[in-house]
C-alpha cells in the first residue's frame, strides 16, 4: 500500500472513530453513571499519538479539545488546553509507551488521565468554577479501566508502515 493511500486510510479511520467519541460523550445516560462516562475522544487521541504521532499532532488535539467544550458547555479552551498538553507528552515519548507491557500501560494511562483532569480543575478553580470531586475521578477510573479493549479494538483498524510484531 502506497503511502499517500495509508496516510488517507488513517485520517478516515480516524474522523469515524472521532465521531463515534464525540457521540458517545453527549448520549445520555443515567444519572447514576453520568460521572463516569469515559473520555472517548481523549483515549482516542492517546491511542493516535502514542501509535501514528506523525499523522496526528497537536493541531488535532487542539479542534477535538475545542468540539468537547462546546458539547459540554465548559469554558471555551478548557478541554482543548488539556487534551494538546496531554498529546503533547504522550507523543513526545511514544517510543517508550509503545514497548510497555498492557498492564503497565494501563497504570500510565491512569496517570496521564489523572494529569487531564488535573488541568481541568486547575483551570476550573483558576476560573472560579466549583465542581464535586467525583467529576473529576468517575471519568479516570473508567477510563483507564476501558483503555485495554479500546485499544485493541483501535489497534485492528488503523494501517501501520510496519507490522507491530517487526518493531
Amino acid at each position: 500500500m502506497s503511502k499517500d493511500k495509508q496516510n488517507n486510510t488513517n485520517r478516515m479511520v480516524a474522523l469515524v472513530m472521532g465521531i463515534i467519541g464525540l457521540t458517545l460523550t453527549i448520549i445520555p445516560v443515567p444519572q447514576a453513571f453520568v460521572n463516569f462516562k469515559p473520555n472517548w475522544v481523549l483515549l482516542l487521541l492517546i491511542f493516535l499519538s502514542i501509535n501514528l504521532p506523525k499523522q496526528f499532532n497537536l493541531g488535532y488535539a487542539f479542534v477535538f479539545g475545542l468540539i468537547i467544550d462546546v458539547i459540554k458547555g465548559a469554558l471555551l479552551g478548557q478541554h482543548a488546553l488539556a487534551m494538546t498538553v496531554i498529546v503533547f507528552m504522550t507523543t513526545k515519548y511514544h517510543l517508550q509507551l509503545r514497548i510497555f507491557p498492557k498492564f503497565q500501560l494501563m497504570a500510565i494511562i491512569l496517570i496521564i488521565l489523572f494529569l487531564y483532569h488535573f488541568i481541568l480543575f486547575w483551570i476550573n478553580g483558576v476560573a472560579g468554577i466549583s465542581t464535586e470531586i467525583q467529576d473529576y475521578w468517575g471519568p479516570v477510573i473508567t477510563s483507564s479501566i476501558v483503555w485495554p479493549i479500546t485499544y485493541e479494538i483501535m489497534s485492528r483498524y488503523f494501517v501501520y508502515a510496519t507490522p507491530k510484531k517487526e518493531v
